[in-house]
Order: structure tokens, then sequence, then C-alpha cells
């Protein structure tokens, strides 16, 4: 970043506040505590912006800020009924009311979280791997059986 810091940040800002809140919702499904999410990765953001080294793409650092702040707030709010990590049980006659937004944020966590960084945030599965701290093997695993539940609870409906 240059000298001017403030201007930079200012950039960012406007660059990727509907991006990191978009990010917030697909992980928190609160729209509230979304909000509470996006501004503490911008503290953060404004906090650690020196420490950017430019070995990835400003995008994926600040993904990553993103992905560990919603982590972060899933573990200090588990007791909020909205971050419940279950599956729910999808009885066959609303089954296919269901829209594939709804049915992806009814993923486990684990599962939920590879989704929404492989197919809504369109990285690779290397980088997903490297956000979510595993195995390329176990990003595979996550995709399949999202899709299989997928399939499950969309039915006719779950294009591939």
């Amino acid at each position: 970043m240059s000298k001017n810091t403030s201007l930079d940040l200012d950039s960012i800002y406007l660059e990727y506040k509907d991006y990191i809140f978009r990010t917030c919702i697909l992980y928190l499904k609160d729209y509230h505590l979304a909000e509470d999410c996006t501004q503490n990765v911008f503290i953060k953001i404004y906090r650690k912006i020196h420490t950017f080294k430019r070995k990835s793409s400003l995008k994926t650092w600040i993904t990553g800020i993103c992905i560990n702040t919603c982590k972060d707030m899933i573990k200090k709010k588990r007791h909020i009924e909205s971050i419940d990590e279950t599956t729910p049980d999808i009885s066959t006659d609303i089954e296919s009311q269901i829209s594939v937004t709804e049915a992806v944020m009814s993923l486990p966590l684990k599962i939920r979280e590879v989704v929404i960084l492989y197919y809504y945030r369109e990285f690779t599965m290397k980088e997903v791997a490297e956000f979510t701290h595993t195995k390329i093997s176990n990003v595979e695993y996550r995709l399949r059986r999202a899709r299989a539940l997928l399939k499950d609870m969309l039915g006719d409906d779950f294009c591939e």
C-alpha cells in the first residue's frame, strides 16, 4: 500500500463492503450478525493492512480475514438459534418449495463453507483448502457431500 493508507483503506472499503457483507450473510445466516461481522472485518483490515505482503491477491487476503472473523463470531454466538449447524429435516411436501440458497444455508457449516467459497466466491479447490486449513481431498469430499445433500433436499429441482 502507499504511504497514504487512508485513501487506500477508503477505496478498499468501497470496493469490498458488499462482497464482505454477502460473504458474512452466507456464513452467519443472520442479517444483523452479518452487519456486525462486516464491521469487525474492516476493523481488522484497518489494523492489519500493513501486514499484507502481496503473496496473494488483496481479495484473497480480505476473504481470509472475513472467513476467520465469521468463524470467530460463530464460536462466540453458538447459542443463537440462527447459527444452528445441523441440517434440518425437510418434509417431502415442502421439499419442492425450498430454494437452492435456502438449501445451501441449511447445510452443516463445514460443508456450507466449501460450497460458498467454491461456487459462490469462485475460488479454486486449492484456495478453498488453504482457507479452510484442510487438504484438497477434504474439499472434494465436502463438495460431493454437499451435492448429495442438496440433491436429497431439492429432488428434481437440483441441477449439478
